[in-house]
């Protein structure tokens, strides 16, 4: 890498963590996900352009990790390919989307120069298959705002409760060369009290089964976890804490939204194996 890529790399590293505050983390999570709340039950579009500006920030992040950059051609790229897809979805051309999706990474993958190797060409993967799955449950006229605040339950939920578990009872680590402070209890118990919320949110709901959908609620926190694996395996691979130091307490927005970019693909998938008409009723097992 060049000595200008070093310094940039080293500038990087520099970003403070702020986890230890414990009030700036509660704070920046309370309103980062008070605003996806109100942005998600304003409806269709309001949403699926949050969540198409949180790709293309998702995207930046994703370059300075694997590239070393803060701007390039490849960046661009990636930005655009996330933005046609997100608005493709919202006018219901998912499976077009997907396509778009497919052939920048195909692109990129096949492209010479820094941007062209397989960690940038699964980028375009990574934050674009997630931001599509959102929008394409969120679309879904009766049933997708319920589909979409229980992907959010069920993640937030493994996350919290991964973590309590894993601080309150220790014991055997999960894959310590990945993330050393990640345990076997955290993970069943995020799985379990996933589990439970999600059957809690059956109840809610009413007219659904309370037992299809908890276990819908356990298959998401397993690819919640794996998602959580997934970027440390990324940021210790190129030696760093976050992925940039936008949202205080937390790092970055990768760092915040690990675990959704593999749930809500897994929320999409299960939807469409089930009536890919109607993913929101799928998903939730809706009679």
């Amino acid at each position: 890498m060049s000595s200008s890529g070093s310094s940039l790399l080293d500038r990087m590293r520099r970003y403070p963590k702020g986890d230890h505050d414990l009030e700036i983390r509660t704070l920046s999570a309370l309103i980062l996900g008070t605003i996806t709340l109100a942005v998600t039950y304003a409806g269709v579009w309001p949403f699926s352009i949050f969540i198409a500006a949180f790709g293309a920030v998702m995207c930046w992040e994703w370059g300075r990790l694997v590239r070393g950059v803060t701007s390039d051609a490849w960046l661009w790229l990636h930005i655009s390919a996330t933005l046609i897809a997100s608005f493709l979805t919202a006018f219901g051309y998912q499976f077009l989307a997907l396509g778009v999706l497919g052939l920048t990474s195909l692109l990129l993958l096949a492209a010479r120069g820094p941007g062209g190797d397989r960690l940038s060409a699964l980028g375009v993967l990574y934050v674009g298959l997630p931001v599509v799955a959102l929008i394409w449950l969120r679309s879904d006229a009766v049933y997708g705002l319920s589909a979409v605040l229980f992907v959010f339950v069920t993640v937030w939920t493994t996350d919290s409760a991964a973590y309590a578990f894993g601080r309150a009872i220790g014991g055997s680590k999960l894959i310590p060369s990945i993330s050393p402070n990640k345990t076997w209890a955290g993970f069943i118990g995020g799985t379990v009290a996933s589990m439970v919320a999600a059957a809690g949110f059956a109840v809610w709901l009413g007219s659904t089964s309370l037992v299809v959908v908890a276990i819908v609620g356990g298959l998401l926190a397993i690819a919640a976890q794996l998602g959580d694996l997934a970027e440390s395996a990324l940021k210790r691979n190129f030696g760093f804490k976050d992925s940039s130091g936008l949202i205080p307490g937390h790092g970055g927005l990768l760092d915040r939204v690990d675990g959704l970019v593999v749930a809500a693909p897994t929320a999409a998938l299960l939807a469409i194996m089930t009536d890919p008409n109607n993913p929101g009723r799928a998903l939730l097992n809706w009679p």
